[in-house]
């Protein structure tokens, strides 16, 4: 646990409900059929072009490009309505506190992961945090790749959470562990379908990797918050 690679859509940020939202506002405007949660979390994958691709998108017709940027500006209409999923905060505290660096890589754009990541006070848990250059969702394994060089860190080093068979590859193409979690953006079975474990939640992952629960004062701050926002 030298370094871990955080994904944030989805693994660390319960927003799958508006990513799939402006997916389906996309495919409204370009004359397409929605696709229901369960849907997407079958055909979700990177490059993203291949997502739209099997949603039944003609990308001659309508150039991926075009596509691309209309998702982010919809997806950016409404970035603060997700919450962190309830023991993120606690999960990220607690590997901190045992020494381990953390960073986030993303496909997401970087100015708007700047901003969901500051806006949630947690910014101070990572090192650094590295999204795309574009809006065009190629895939992260150059970035991470890139990251690794920039920590200074190799494979057996990393551990990479996310919650997509593209994590996975990433963490593959570094020679990573990995562990995934399932409350976001791709199938459960699709996940196990990489070989690599897979998590129910972040505190299991956390127990995972460090032998040992979550921290009861962590866990009971978190169950405390998640009484807070049902009142």
């Amino acid at each position: 646990m030298k370094v871990i690679l955080w994904d944030w859509n989805g693994t660390l940020i319960n927003d799958v409900h508006i990513t799939v939202g402006a997916f389906n506002a996309v495919a409204e405007e370009y004359g397409y059929s929605p696709v229901s949660l369960e849907r997407y979390r079958e055909i979700y994958r990177h490059p993203i072009r291949e997502l739209y691709q099997d949603a039944g998108f003609d990308l001659a017709a309508h150039p991926f490009e075009g596509i691309a940027r209309r998702w982010s500006e919809l997806f950016r209409t409404f970035p603060r309505t997700a919450d962190l999923h309830e023991d993120a905060r606690p999960v990220l505290e607690a590997l901190k506190g045992r020494g381990s660096r953390q960073s986030i890589l993303s496909a997401l754009p970087q100015p708007l992961l700047e901003d969901a990541v500051g806006s949630r006070d947690i910014r101070h848990l990572f090192e650094s945090i590295h999204g795309a250059t574009d809006d065009l969702g190629h895939g992260k394994v150059d970035a991470g790749l890139a990251v690794a060089r920039s920590l200074g860190v190799v494979g057996p080093d990393i551990t990479v959470i996310g919650d997509s068979s593209h994590d996975a590859e990433v963490a593959q193409e570094l020679g990573a562990s990995c562990a995934l979690v399932s409350h976001g953006a791709e199938s459960e079975a699709r996940l196990q379908a990489t070989g690599f474990e897979v998590f129910g939640s972040l505190s299991d992952v956390y127990a995972h990797l460090s032998g040992v629960p979550l921290p009861e004062r962590l866990a009971s701050a978190a169950a405390e918050r998640r009484v807070a926002a049902k009142k």
